[in-house]
């Protein structure tokens, strides 16, 4: 009896010992100590009977520190307790799917499914995995990089540029105190802005000046300045405040817009006229929703919800829009994607916006990436991301590059040179029904010109497109100018015009578009067993009638609808990462780029003499 007694005694003991440090380990998880709370924590769950509550710290500690595989060994135990959740079947799937495990990570969203089939996430997550899978066979021709000397363990954000430089948002005490501010703007829900130039961080003199506002540029036309300001902050800074927009100083405010709801991360295009934005307001598709508003010189419309080809029932935020106008980049957690949020591209198309396309690793990771800017489009720009284990703090900024193509390469000029193929066919777009090149274009012209100086058996070849739209003495004046402008900037560089070769290109109006031949040419260079790599017969659906290869490029022929060949554009694009677009061929006479190649371009390709 008295040896009883004194097990009892000493299992009352152990167990309020585990108890004291559940109780530490918690509060040094609470306080973001996540190495130490972990430690605590593996030694209360040792032994066949831990607590439930254990376990699911443990997991969330090795989870903030990135040790998914101890994680993914963890959550086998939780989902073996007897007080296991259902919600346990999706953070399982989680860190399976991070552990590049899509399979097994697919089963868990598959029960989780069963439990709540309302949450539209265990869907994504399954579309993501099967995503992933085949995203990660094809590599992409992005790069990211670090920037050591910008950011610091607080968040930076919402990178923007102006006259080439780069500003940015951040919260830092160590950057204020780096410009000498020692007593103002240091409550940390406050985002002063920031310069950073020549490798050294600046102090913006435009910044916050109440401690109840939250500010950030993001990129626009001009000279005008967008910032979003947040109405209240609460005392912890724990819930997200609604937020209103500011345009150059005034508060913007569309049309017949609900009080109360968030607007935020605006961004100008169509010269300043239309601003897009996220707002969490009645009628939208999800949490947050991308709209946008005109501007007729006195007000602003009606916001208009951007559509749910872009909104998903998750979050769509950060959306930045390329200077043609032509291309929207945005973060959402709703599409398919690698991490909880990731950048995705959309081309507009007769007003409306095309099928999101992930813009895959490593610009996107298995953390939150977002805020997309360009510096020189398409080469270089800047992302933000929680990615691990490059980011300092929460969030931090990221360079990325894309590879340029091969202009030129070793010449033997003993034989014939012509360059007339993806990659070393380069393009020069146009707002539509202009002949005014768009400036971030004039970097791709100036490489061509540096190499037409170093090569002197260099000459261009300019050939200038329109479409279908407007009429045929219209389109043949406009593609007459856009030639003209090209090879104007060509000749004010100091290129002799006996060298420039323009053709005034191909036109189109409705009237003449009776019987078309649809093709889709596949930017690649041709392999050896090409049939068995592109795997065309799957294709049957399309209505393919052969395939072709004409100067190192594949061609499908078929009879389809162009909605037909769009698809299977989209579907070679997925495959294999190739960048296929489709053509409509008139009378054997190529006119107009349907998909990926808006017909406001100007081709420019370098042949010998």
């Amino acid at each position: 009896m008295m040896r009883l007694f004194f097990s009892s005694v000493l299992i009352l003991l152990m167990s309020a010992r585990l108890s004291a440090q559940s109780a530490n380990a918690s509060e040094l998880m609470n306080k973001g100590c996540y190495a130490e709370a972990s430690v605590l924590f593996e030694k209360t769950v040792t032994g066949n009977n831990p607590e439930y509550s254990d376990l699911t710290n443990l997991a969330y500690c090795y989870i903030m520190m990135h040790d998914f595989v101890k994680a993914e060994a963890v959550y086998e135990r939780i989902l073996q307790h007897p007080k296991k959740e259902n919600i346990q079947h999706f953070y399982y799937g989680e860190v399976l799917r991070i552990n590049g495990k899509y399979d097994k990570a697919k089963e868990q969203y598959n029960i989780y499914k069963t439990a709540f089939p309302d949450d539209f996430k265990a869907d994504q997550r399954i579309r993501s995995c099967d995503s992933i899978a085949l995203w990660n066979k094809n590599k992409t021709k992005y790069s990211t990089g670090k920037i050591s000397d910008l950011n610091t363990d607080s968040d930076e954000l919402f990178p923007w540029i102006s006259d080439g430089v780069l500003h940015f948002s951040s919260n830092s005490r160590f950057l204020l105190e780096k410009n000498g501010v020692t007593s103002n703007y240091k409550d940390p829900q406050i985002f002063n802005i920031f310069i950073y130039k020549n490798n050294s961080v600046a102090l913006k003199k435009i910044t916050a000046k109440d401690s109840s506002s939250f500010t950030a540029y993001v990129p626009a036309y001009g000279k005008e300045v967008l910032l979003t300001k947040k109405i209240k902050v609460t005392p912890t800074g724990e819930e997200l405040s609604p937020s209103e927009i500011s345009v150059d100083k005034k508060t913007f405010i569309p049309s017949g817009a609900p009080q109360g709801y968030t607007f935020s991360h605006p961004c100008l295009a169509g010269n300043g006229k239309r601003i897009y934005f996220v707002s969490d307001m009645p009628g939208g598709f999800g949490g947050t929703d991308i709209y946008y508003s005109d501007f007729d010189g006195t007000s602003w419309s009606t916001a208009v919800n951007a559509g749910n080809n872009i909104n998903t029932p998750g979050d769509e935020m950060f959306p930045y829009i390329t200077a043609h106008d032509s291309l929207l980049y945005f973060a959402s957690d709703g599409h398919p994607g690698y991490g909880n949020m990731d950048i995705f591209v959309s081309r507009i198309n007769s007003g409306k916006w095309s099928s999101p396309v992930n813009m895959k690793a490593p610009v996107n990771s298995i953390g939150n990436d977002f805020s997309l800017v360009y510096k020189n489009y398409p080469w270089e720009g800047y992302l933000v991301s929680n990615r691990y284990p490059d980011s300092k703090g929460g969030n931090d900024i990221f360079s990325f590059n894309l590879e340029k193509p091969t202009i030129i390469k070793p010449v033997d000029t003993t034989k014939p040179f012509v360059y007339n193929a993806d990659p070393n066919l380069l393009y020069a777009f146009f707002e539509t029904g202009s002949s005014e090149i768009v400036p971030e274009y004039k970097s791709i012209m100036d490489s061509l010109i540096d190499l037409m100086k170093k090569y002197d058996y260099l000459n261009l070849s300019v050939t200038s497109f329109a479409d279908v739209r407007g009429t045929e003495k219209l389109n043949t004046q406009l593609v007459q100018d856009r030639v003209n402008a090209v090879s104007g900037y060509f000749s004010s560089a100091g290129i002799s015009s006996s060298r420039i070769i323009g053709t005034a290109g191909k036109t189109a109006s409705d009237r003449e578009i009776p019987n078309l031949t649809f093709h889709v040419q596949i930017g690649f260079v041709a392999k050896e067993n090409q049939e068995a790599y592109f795997e065309w017969r799957t294709y049957n659906k399309y209505k393919i009638s052969s395939l072709k290869n004409k100067n190192g490029y594949t061609y499908f022929t078929g009879n389809g609808s162009l909605n037909d060949m769009q698809a299977l554009a989209r579907d070679i694009n997925t495959r294999f990462n190739l960048g296929a677009y489709v053509i409509v061929s008139y009378r054997g006479i190529v006119f107009d780029d349907t998909f990926y190649a808006p017909n406001r371009r100007v081709e420019m390709k370098l042949f010998n003499k």
